[in-house]
Order: C-alpha cells, then structure tokens, then sequence
C-alpha cells in the first residue's frame, strides 16, 4: 500500500513538472505577451529582444512548452503530414481589425514537426 502511494505521488510529481517551463524561458515575461494578443497594443515589440534570448531554446521543445512560454497562437496554419506553423505578431498591422487574414506585419513564425516538437522559429521580416 504505501509503495502504491509512494510511485502515484512520484508520478503525479513528474507529470506536473513536465507541464512547466524549461529553466531558461523562466525569466521571460509570458503573461506580457499572452495578454498583448496580435500585437495590437505593442507590448510584445518591447519583447522581441528578450524573445531573442529564449528563441534558440525553443527548438526541439514540445508544442505544449510553446504554449506555456508564448499562450495562443494568433494564426495557424495546418500544413500535410499533420506538421503545423503558429504566427504569433510582434508589431501591430492590420490584424488588429482584420484578424481572419494573415498580416505584412513582423511575426514569429513557429514550425512544428508531426511528432509535435519545434522544428524552426524565425521572423517574417528578419530583423
């Protein structure tokens, strides 16, 4: 009996740090850019140098990990073999009153391979 409860509560443990936010994404100010959705009120360009420091780290992470750090995407795109591209804006355009049509603005465009983990993280307009 106690060896049962012992392996759950070392699972749960497990299965609740899994869900978390690798070490060096910590100090990211996620919130600031979930709450700045399509980058209209331009929060999220005071971000991007500090989204710089975190972009390399994303590769090879899992989606739900780019869910933890960056929330929604603001736009997807379902490409064949089940491989995705999230957008997320760094500057406001016109997705701000257009949201269902792709925007000129600046984005980061995250790629993610079928088995779920990020193959590519880049810029429309590199900067």
């Amino acid at each position: 009996m106690l060896k049962r409860v012992l392996y759950t509560s070392l699972l749960a443990a497990g299965l609740l740090g899994a869900c978390g936010v690798p070490e060096g994404m910590e100090n990211f100010d996620s919130e600031t850019w979930k709450a700045d959705t399509y980058a209209c009120t331009g929060k999220r360009t005071k971000l991007v140098a500090d989204f710089e420091k975190i972009r390399k780290e994303l590769y090879g992470q899992k989606e739900y990990v780019l869910r933890n750090v960056l929330g929604r995407p603001d736009s997807e795109e379902l490409l064949e073999r089940n491989r995705r591209i999230y957008y997320y804006y760094i500057e406001p355009g016109s997705q701000c009153t257009d949201k269902s049509a792709l925007s000129e603005a600046n984005r980061v465009e995250v790629r993610i391979g079928a088995t779920g983990k990020i193959t590519e993280v880049n810029y429309h307009h590199p900067l």
